[in-house]
């Protein structure tokens, strides 16, 4: 991790090409929309011919388990799909499997546009004087179509890290311009172009999760911090009938949380068993870094619901740890 990156992040703002951390899909045809709608947790249908509104979905196993979240824009001919790293393929065969007469076609994009990630305290600033937008306004995952530096550019507000997030979506050709005229820009207000693992640093503080890590076939939504992606009045989808019991009859096993260490530790293999005061194994850490910021190390962790109590110290590795309420509290 770049520790002077990471500061500019924390104090100002920071640019992350992000291509290789997410994967692209364009979906196009009139039942495109709709097929995703019935297949996945959360309403899609106010994206239908409402070019730029956007939302968070995930497809689910009939058991109810995450196969991926997707974050998902209308556009004016077709949507874009935003996957996690690595997935696109994964997720268009599973859709492929449901399209029987519907006219839906999933198509490999990531070659073709790019995904450029800024955030920070001075990053809403930034963007409202390049584009001449009110993106307060902008309900979150919804998007744009703005220009900067002459490049055509999707904008979308994004999930939260620091202060605020915004992805940027170009064709891949302007990608490197693109890059250059934001990175003069975010370094000249104090901010820094970071890499992946400070951005990894970052999202774990801001306690967002990634496949494989937390999204994954071992969890439910329920579990994660992903609830804002599931529409319990929207009728049936794959694993829907699992996931509406487990909250009708708070079954939920576990819940994400963060886990604080008292001293820094070197990571060992994920997943890193949690233990409780008696011994009792009770959760395992997902993800995990040294945050700057808190002076130690800290993890994504999922615990048993009993188990679940923020302040509650724990052991992780033979060392003391404290379960903390995500996100991380960087700015005391």
């Amino acid at each position: 991790m770049n520790l002077q990156a990471y500061q500019s992040a924390h104090s100002a703002l920071a640019l992350l090409d992000a291509s290789a951390l997410t994967g692209r899909i364009y979906a196009r045809g009139a039942d495109a929309l709709d097929l995703l709608h019935r297949m996945s947790t959360n309403d899609i249908r106010p994206l239908f011919s409402n070019p730029g509104v956007g939302t968070q979905t995930l497809l689910t196993t009939e058991k109810g388990r995450i196969i991926d979240l997707l974050t998902v824009i209308s556009d004016q001919d077709k949507a874009i799909i935003i996957t996690s790293q690595g997935s696109e393929q994964r997720v268009i065969d599973w859709l492929n499997k449901f399209v029987i007469m519907e006219d839906a076609t999933f198509i490999n994009a990531t070659g073709d546009i790019s995904h450029i990630l800024i955030f920070g305290q001075s990053a809403l600033d930034l963007l409202t004087s390049e584009t001449g937008s009110n993106l307060i306004a902008i309900e979150n995952f919804n998007s744009l179509e703005v220009t900067i530096a002459s490049i055509a550019v999707r904008l979308q507000k994004s999930y939260r890290i620091i202060e605020s997030g915004f992805s940027l979506f170009c064709d891949a050709k302007d990608t490197e311009a693109l890059m250059i005229y934001l990175s003069e820009k975010v370094e000249s207000l104090g901010g820094a172009v970071i890499d992946n693992d400070t951005f990894d640093t970052l999202r774990i503080e801001a306690g967002i999760p990634i496949a494989p890590n937390e999204l994954n076939e071992k969890h439910n939504p329920l579990e994660t911090s992903l609830v804002h992606a599931v529409s319990f009045t929207k009728g049936c989808y794959i694993g829907q009938e699992v996931i509406a019991r487990l909250d009708s009859y708070d079954k939920v096993q576990r819940h994400m949380m963060g886990v604080q260490l008292t001293n820094k530790i070197e990571a060992a293999e994920m997943p890193m068993k949690i233990v409780s005061a008696d011994g009792t194994e009770i959760g395992e850490v997902t993800s995990f870094t040294f945050s700057p910021k808190l002076s130690t190390s800290i993890g994504l962790a999922f615990i048993k619901t009993a188990f679940a109590n923020p302040n509650s110290t724990v052991m992780v590795n033979g060392t003391s740890a404290q379960l903390i309420k995500l996100p991380f509290d960087t700015e005391s």
